[in-house]
């Protein structure tokens, strides 16, 4: 069988074009690589979040705080974002009271990054800081406070004050990190249901004796208003007793004759034919039946 050779020209050409399509091939490769390298390099960060840069030959920038928006690093750097808003964290805590009594706490802790020491962050602690550091501190001083409390101070009266003891031990124990807790809060606490209701039923008796307290306050505040009220009557009368002498009430007899003298109704005065001397005035009105 005879080999048929190709011309010149023809081969040329096929050569020509496996070359440019190996080259395309390559470019296409180089793009890729070139956009996943770019892909690499570009970081946003969100609002409200902040960023400290780690690099391959010198660790952790402690001199930059990366804001908000897009950054540009090399893609063997790495770049940690950090939350700076206040946050919410919500533990169920298994406690012990101070008689021994197993209590669950649903409760929330509150609290955020202080910006300005994020490098200080991450070198010490890094972004599990979390877990690392406030859960463990939430709750061990969670189960310290509420060993002081009995079930009943924890259900009702006490709460309050155990929260403040509680979120001042946490900030005690977090002060020397970069990390401000807000607030600690009980959601909820579960008794078992004995206890409850007895606790229940303490606390409506309780109301009902402040209750009757009150109403007898009242009834004796009220009673001894009266008294000052009659005792102020009768210390006037004996007053006026004292002043009422009888040529004092001869001259205000006078007065009074006097005034009704003078009025318009028609009236008959008879003089000195009163008791003690006064006028008698009889009234000469025929309208009125006298």
């Amino acid at each position: 069988m005879e080999t048929i050779p190709l011309p010149a020209g023809r081969s040329t050409g096929l050569k020509g074009r496996r070359t440019r399509a190996r080259g395309r091939a390559a470019a296409a490769g180089l793009s890729l690589l070139a956009l996943s390298l770019l892909s690499g390099c570009i970081e946003s960060i969100d609002p409200g979040k902040a960023a400290v840069l780690w690099t391959i030959s010198q660790g952790t920038d402690t001199k930059t705080i990366y804001r908000e928006g897009v950054q540009i690093i090399a893609p063997w750097n790495e770049l940690y974002i950090y939350d700076l808003r206040t946050q919410e964290a919500r533990l169920s805590l298994h406690v012990l009271s101070v008689n021994g009594l197993a209590i669950d706490v649903d409760s929330s802790v509150l609290y955020r990054i202080q910006g300005k020491a994020l490098p200080t962050l991450q070198e010490k602690v890094g972004p599990d800081y979390y877990h690392v550091l406030i859960s463990p501190y939430v709750m061990s001083e969670a189960r310290k406070i509420v060993g002081r409390f009995t079930p009943s101070q924890i259900y009702s009266s006490q709460r309050e004050t155990i929260e403040r003891l509680i979120l001042e031990g946490i900030r005690e124990k977090l002060r020397n990190y970069p990390i401000t807790v807000e607030g600690f809060l009980i959601r909820d606490v579960r008794l078992p249901r004995i206890i409850r209701v007895a606790i229940e039923r303490k606390l409506t008796e309780e109301q009902n004796y402040q209750r009757m307290e009150y109403v007898l306050e009242v009834a004796q505040k009220t009673a001894q208003k009266r008294r000052i009220e009659a005792q102020g009557i009768a210390a006037f009368q004996k007053i006026v007793q004292e002043n009422l002498t009888r040529s004092y009430l001869t001259w205000k007899g006078i007065e009074a004759t006097e005034k009704l003298a003078k009025s318009p109704n028609t009236k008959i005065v008879i003089i000195g034919s009163g008791k003690n001397g006064l006028p008698v005035i009889l009234n000469a009105d025929p309208g009125s039946g006298r």
